[in-house]
């Protein structure tokens, strides 16, 4: 009795195993928490409405979970947030909105995520404002400094 119930411990770790190489486990687990999800929420409650900032998080969010084809973890998020399926905004409207450029013309920016854009566009900012900043100390140096 004890060897079957080994066995069969045995081959449900193998099984997790191949799901969890095949990443077939983690899909699994997303659509049961989804599943849970819809049984405990009351769809007789409407949420409020989302301030601005909080309406362009959550599309930034969805559009990135949507590149990243992260199909799962969209469907949970969707539920969660109570948002429709389908984005009810075009990835030019947001940019648009945050003042980033999202035009098809600049090379390669069409299949990259609106977040990863902004991520970048910060990153560039901080790195300009360090390099002025540099600039400036060296520029406004003590004159004793120079004959050194």
């Amino acid at each position: 009795m004890a060897e079957d119930a080994e066995t069969l411990s045995d081959l449900s770790e193998v099984v997790k195993e191949a799901l969890s190489r095949r990443g077939v486990l983690n899909k699994v687990r997303a659509t049961i928490r989804a599943e849970i999800f819809h049984a405990l929420e009351d769809k007789t409650v409407t949420l409020p409405d989302k301030p601005r900032e909080v309406f362009l998080a959550s599309e930034l969010i969805r559009e990135f979970l949507q590149c990243s084809s992260l199909n799962s973890t969209l469907s949970v998020y969707n539920d969660e947030n109570g948002q429709p399926a389908d984005m009810t905004v075009d990835r030019e409207f947001i940019g648009g909105e945050l003042g980033v450029n999202v035009q098809d013309s600049i090379a390669g920016t069409s299949s990259v995520p609106l977040l990863v854009l902004l991520v970048k566009h910060l990153l560039d900012q901080k790195e300009d404002l360090e390099n002025a900043l540099h600039q400036s100390l060296y520029n406004n140096r003590p004159d004793d400094l120079d004959d050194a």
